[in-house]
């Protein structure tokens, strides 16, 4: 699985996050456990 660029990843054990910032194949893995991706977060609307 390739990690996309602006995606955030959490690591289950510690809480350490990560923002890809260059593509790239594999996993990211804290703690020999793969970082779970964090869900969008819904923006305010501007209206």
């Amino acid at each position: 699985m390739a990690n996309e660029i602006g995606k955030r990843y959490e690591c289950v054990e510690c809480g350490a996050l990560y923002l890809v910032v260059k593509r790239g194949g594999g996993t990211i893995e804290c703690h020999g456990v793969p970082a779970v991706q964090q869900a969008a977060k819904q923006l305010p609307s501007s209206d």
